[in-house]
């Protein structure tokens, strides 16, 4: 990784500084958890309550804006009766940090991170949120019902959300944004004859051709953009089935429509069944998605 995207690679006794110093919390436990370009850690203070600090990678903290939105976007959701974290302000009260170097100016929050250099990440403490994920546990038609209920709900919510900065969701060139697919023609050399390059070459053709030319007509949204078998999480309901208890990582957010949140939930939700072919039916009787706009 380059130091333009570095990971953070805080040490659980700098975590431990930075947590009793930006918000006031004796760790009596830290662990690592599971991230793909920033750094999550599990805290469990003994002032009480149960904690993760997410500390962004180099790239994404020049956004504040960005990660404001995201946070607000998980506090809205969560006000709506939707499980998902929310932000515990600083000691200052803010909601983020930026940090370098171990000292403090102006309510600037600066951290010591020696790997890369001299670099900067924004800090969040989140709220900690029961149950294991979706891809540890049986996928059933009703939880995947549960599953494209919660994912339409959430889409459906979040375009009642007023921000100042929701215009930094229009992410022109986000390579995650299923509005954004031709960008992946670049890297398809990657496949070198794998026999995959054909089936690639065919979905991007497929796209522009038949995609691209009828996106008008979709609905536009604010997708969540990564509701994958990571980022869901499950706990028992009593049934001998399980509940959807978390939604995690509103990093990948953008404006996007609702076919496309459908696109994504299907596919990562294929990824853990048995039989791929019958995750679809079940996903999208829960969901109710709306239909695309008629000329």
């Amino acid at each position: 990784m380059s130091v333009k995207h570095a990971k953070p690679n805080f040490s659980k006794s700098q975590v431990a500084e930075t947590v009793k110093r930006l918000f006031g919390l004796t760790a009596s436990e830290i662990s690592s958890l599971p991230s793909y370009d920033d750094q999550n850690f599990f805290i469990d203070p003994i002032e009480g309550g149960k904690y993760v600090l997410k500390i962004m990678n180099s790239e994404d903290s020049k956004n504040p804006a960005l990660i404001e939105v995201q946070t607000h976007a998980m506090s809205f959701l969560h006000q709506n009766g939707l499980p998902a974290q929310s932000a515990l302000p600083n000691i200052s009260g803010q909601l983020m940090s930026l940090g370098r170097n171990r000292q403090k100016m102006h309510n600037v929050f600066l951290i010591d991170y020696c790997d890369y250099g001299s670099q900067k990440y924004l800090v969040r403490l989140l709220t900690y949120l029961p149950g294991t994920t979706i891809s540890k546990v049986p996928i059933t038609p009703q939880l995947l019902y549960e599953t494209g209920k919660m994912a339409a709900t959430m889409d459906t919510i979040l375009q009642e959300m007023v921000h100042p900065h929701l215009a930094v969701l229009e992410r022109e060139n986000f390579i995650w944004s299923l509005s954004n697919l031709p960008l992946l023609e670049p890297y398809i050399h990657l496949l070198d004859g794998n026999p995959l390059e054909k089936v690639v070459k065919s979905v991007l053709y497929q796209y522009k051709t038949s995609v691209t030319p009828k996106r008008c007509n979709f609905r536009k949204c604010i997708n969540h953009g990564d509701f994958n078998d990571l980022n869901v999480l499950v706990q028992p309901d009593g049934r001998d089935g399980h509940r959807i208890s978390g939604i995690l990582d509103f990093g990948d957010m953008h404006s996007g429509y609702y076919i496309h949140e459908l696109a994504i939930t299907i596919m990562y939700m294929m990824i853990e069944h048995p039989k791929p072919i019958e995750v679809g039916g079940p996903v999208l009787a829960g969901g109710k998605f709306p239909s695309p706009q008629r000329s």
